[in-house]
């Protein structure tokens, strides 16, 4: 089988975080399979090439929020030429490679005329893989039009550019139109929710991401210390993720004179605006001897900080299509602690596999907290009820079985056809 990867981030690059992750174990995988893959993706690389097969750097966001050039700018004078680029790289590498199966992975920021061209390659199978809502996200640059300015400048000039840029979309085709006629999603929450809205269509299946137990080794969390709780979060530190949550529930334990004991480490970046928010909360509310935060780091590294904490924080406030954050906190024996947003609760189930509050309710995230230090045996055992779970039904080789088995079978319906 001929797989080409189409994706916004591959590795080595900063951005893309677990959705990029998970790009990279499939093509690696189906690779190591014997099947036949390469790799087209935006130019960002931030370190050596090091994969056996070809990672084809040519695509340029549009707009590229990375590049810190005003976005009127990047559509005016770019835009044209950007997406004619993503037409030309898409006929040279799938002219070249022959694919029988164009697999889309991330596709924010790519251009979606390029998309449709894909569904409509005759001799192949054009597939989504949904960790996010992509059938609903609106074109970039629509949304950025649509949108005030942030800065009095700013608004001055999309109010005056705003005519002329509506008619030139109009004329472009935008929004294009996308059959999203195969999709894996990666939770049922996330398969219902597209389909109940009629954005995807009637070959979507559910494969759900998993935890790569291989590169978790043979971690796993250490004992309880007597009279401490370890707390963690670990991924994007924005709002969305709701760190601010957490820390308002240790407010509500220090308000309580319950905090001695309990730490909590903040692992990852985020908005800078939003990151001086969380600082300037733990200063003012005198969390510091309680509170660490550390930027992101190496995923090995991150995996064994993991392992040295007790419980996983997930306070998120979106809908969560499925976290791996939370499903490896959970295969390495953490209790998770967090909110049943979207997919997450077909994981996370109160008293089950873990404790639950819901969203931005600091007050049960406190309470919960407070349960698992006064009851240290329930811990351990929804722990260990949330790590066979996981390493039972939430798997990254059970993700890959699944995920090649259904491309194969799509590609032999064509071949049918």
């Amino acid at each position: 089988m001929r797989v080409l990867f189409i994706t916004a981030y591959f590795p080595p690059c900063d951005f893309g975080w677990g959705y990029m992750r998970l790009a990279e174990s499939a093509a690696d995988a189906l690779h190591a399979r014997g099947h036949t893959v390469e790799v087209l993706t935006s130019t960002y690389r931030h370190g050596p090439e090091a994969k056996p097969y070809p990672v084809h750097r040519t695509l340029e966001l549009d707009p590229d929020w990375h590049a810190g050039r005003s976005a009127v700018l990047q559509y005016f004078l770019d835009s044209p030429r950007r997406e004619r680029l993503a037409m030309q790289e898409l006929e040279t590498v799938a002219g070249s490679l022959a694919p029988e199966v164009i697999f889309i992975w991330h596709g924010h920021g790519l251009s979606r005329a390029m998309f449709r061209r894909a569904e409509g390659r005759p001799d192949s199978v054009c597939v989504y893989f949904l960790a996010n809502y992509l059938p609903e996200m609106p074109d970039e640059y629509l949304e950025f039009w649509s949108a005030p300015g942030r800065t009095p400048a700013a608004r001055l000039a999309k109010r005056l550019l705003k005519p002329l840029a509506e008619k030139r979309l109009l004329g472009e085709g935008r929004p294009a139109r996308l059959a999203f006629e195969n999709t894996i999603s990666v939770s049922e929450h996330v398969r219902r929710r597209l389909a109940l809205s009629g954005r995807i269509g009637p070959n979507a299946v559910t494969i759900p991401n998993g935890a790569d137990l291989e590169a978790l080794g043979g971690l796993h969390r250490s004992g309880a210390m007597p009279g401490r709780l370890r707390l963690i979060m670990g991924g994007r530190v924005s709002p969305e993720k709701g760190v601010h949550t957490a820390l308002e529930a240790l407010e509500e334990l220090q308000r309580l004179g319950r905090l001695e004991g309990v730490t909590l480490t903040i692992v990852g970046d985020g908005p800078a605006d939003y990151t001086r928010s969380l600082e300037d909360t733990i200063r003012s509310a005198a969390l510091a001897q309680a509170v660490s935060m550390r930027p992101g780091i190496p995923r090995r590294e991150y995996h064994r900080l993991l392992a040295g904490h007790d419980v996983m924080l997930f306070p998120s406030i979106w809908d969560e299509p499925l976290s791996n954050t939370m499903i490896e906190a959970m295969a390495l024996g953490l209790l998770v602690i967090g909110t049943p947003t979207g997919g997450s609760g077909e994981i996370l189930r109160d008293g089950e596999t873990g404790l639950t509050f819901p969203p931005e309710n600091s007050g049960r995230l406190a309470e919960q907290i407070l349960r698992i230090r006064e009851q240290p045996d329930l811990m351990e055992t929804l722990a260990a009820r949330g790590e066979r779970f996981v390493r039972r039904h939430y798997t990254m080789a059970r993700m890959l079985d699944q995920i090649e088995a259904h491309l194969l079978g799509l590609v032999a319906g064509q071949r049918a056809e």
